[in-house]
């Protein structure tokens, strides 16, 4: 099973993909948090890189590297089928690297589009391989769930605040990635929550021994706030 988790910026994507893994891992279900997206943008070698590499580049730019990555790091997961892994947890699925892709490239979402289908492609061969569904962390006002958690770690500049405005605008407006199940998480809720839906779901997706093993182990004490990652 391959669970993307998406969101906004500051939506706890992070929190929950951490304590999904922590959860599973308790229970005796192997799990595996997938690589970040960084680590497929060429353009960068280490997180605190990718900041400046926004600022000093067109927004065009930006948005291509980041499906481009996507892809990438989709067949990586689809190469790496063979681990016989049982959930693999991936922070950010194809909706919200599109859609913050979208934000990035401002009115020049036409220069995109052969990088959608590619991207489709992707989504399409991982999901012939095994499993797949998304979970999206949203709210009908994300963005307002996600700033005051943003704010306490970091400086909210009026750029950051315009492209966020729009990638929440393009995840509320977007229709879910075509092909790929969709479950959808309120932002809002403890991440306590959050989990215990999505691991509700995966009793239904999962073999029958799961959900007893699952039952019999409690929810770690959450130790993570709604930390968002990288902006993008």
């Amino acid at each position: 099973m391959i669970l993307f988790v998406d969101g906004i910026d500051g939506s706890g994507k992070t929190a929950l993909v951490r304590h999904l893994h922590e959860t599973l891992g308790s229970a005796d279900i192997d799990t595996y948090v997938a690589e970040p997206l960084w680590r497929h943008l060429t353009p960068i070698t280490a997180p605190e890189q990718f900041g400046p590499w926004v600022t000093s580049s067109s927004g065009t730019e930006v948005a291509i590297a980041l499906v481009r990555a996507m892809i990438g790091r989709i067949n990586s997961l689809r190469r790496g089928g063979e681990k016989h892994t049982r959930v693999h947890l991936v922070d950010r699925g194809p909706k919200t690297v599109y859609a913050s892709a979208l934000a990035h490239a401002g009115g020049h979402h036409t220069e995109l589009g052969d990088l959608r289908e590619l991207l489709a492609n992707a989504v399409r061969a991982l999901q012939e391989t095994q499993p797949c569904k998304a979970v999206e962390l949203g709210a009908e006002d994300a963005l307002g769930v996600a700033l005051p958690r943003l704010a306490k770690i970091q400086a909210v500049s009026p750029q950051y605040l315009r492209y966020l405005r729009t990638f929440a605008e393009e995840m509320r407006t977007g229709s879910d990635w075509p092909g790929l199940p969709t479950q959808r998480v309120n932002s809002f809720a403890s991440v306590d929550d959050s989990c215990r839906a999505v691991l509700a779901a995966l009793h239904r997706d999962l073999n029958p021994a799961v959900p007893n093993r699952l039952d019999a182990h409690p929810f770690p004490a959450s130790r993570w706030g709604p930390v968002p990652s990288m902006r993008k």
